[in-house]
């Protein structure tokens, strides 16, 4: 094999690497912040997206649809299911080829915080959040690999991971399904590698994206007060902030990268006076 090194003149442009035009991209949990945000980004460098959640969030998707639609001139969709339930995974991946004929880039974003997630939580919660963050990923991930696979033209497939993965910030289910995430991640970038198929991580710190609303807190202002407290940047990420990461993952810029987990978390996994985790468990009454 001949090497060459490139000149200046030689070189790509970075602005047309940094660009979707002509891919299809599929969103899950595209119902909330980092989702739909995601999904605009998508779409203003050129994708055509498909943005994915459960039923209960279908007004929620249709109004992202069309919000997107309007501001980008994309072609948008939405579809409708259950990351934990293979069938309909299956399902809502071939509505996506179906429609668009094929998915180029994933992010694969759908997962939940439930409270309060302590060691004695019941069976049933802990299984839930496994189900959603852990298994439902991964089958996400394999089945749109599979696609990208068969039709032959590599991809990128970007899993929502956590800093409670890296630390413990948080309780045993959430903090393990996102550990794993990230090793599911790794391990399938190993596999489809042959295939041009890149898998990467993102391992988020604190984001304004409307999740902390579900944990109960009598005083929200307060639990942001106290995450803004130990990041060292001194704010929660805002959504443009927690996007960037996904679209450079996502396009030809970030093509020699691959089994990677990006922490974009403002400094506070190195933050050793990090004292925040009381924050996720409810207060007792």
């Amino acid at each position: 094999m001949a090497y060459k090194v490139e000149t200046i003149e030689e070189l790509r442009s970075f602005k047309s690497m940094f660009s979707l035009e002509g891919k299809v991209a599929l969103v899950t949990g595209a119902g909330g912040g980092i989702g739909r945000s995601t999904a605009a980004g998508f779409a203003e460098l050129g994708a055509k997206v498909v943005l994915m959640d459960i039923p209960k969030a279908e007004e929620k998707l249709k109004a992202n649809c069309e919000a997107i639609s309007k501001k980008y001139g994309a072609e948008t969709m939405y579809v409708l299911g259950d990351v934990s339930d293979p069938d309909s995974v299956n399902a809502f991946i071939q509505e996506a080829v179906d429609r668009f004929g094929t998915i180029d880039v994933v992010h694969n974003n759908a997962g939940v915080g439930l409270q309060p997630d302590t060691p004695t939580q019941p069976y049933e919660q802990w299984a839930k959040e496994i189900g959603i963050n852990l298994t439902g990923s991964f089958l996400v991930a394999r089945g749109c690999a599979e696609v990208m696979k068969a039709h032959g033209h590599g991809g990128s497939i970007i899993s929502t991971a956590s800093m409670s993965g890296v630390i413990i910030n948080a309780g045993v289910a959430y903090s393990s399904s996102k550990a794993g995430v990230m090793h599911m991640s790794n391990c399938l970038a190993i596999d489809y590698a042959d295939c041009g198929i890149r898998f990467n991580s993102v391992c988020y710190g604190y984001v304004l994206s409307g999740l902390h609303e579900s944990f109960g807190a009598s005083d929200l202002n307060a639990v942001y007060d106290n995450f803004t407290a130990n990041t060292p940047l001194g704010r929660i990420a805002s959504l443009e902030e927690a996007v960037g990461i996904v679209l450079y993952l996502a396009t030809d810029l970030s093509s020699y990268q691959t089994a990677s987990a990006s922490i974009v978390d403002g400094g506070v996994c190195v933050n050793k006076r990090n004292k925040s985790r009381a924050q996720f468990v409810p207060e007792k009454k």
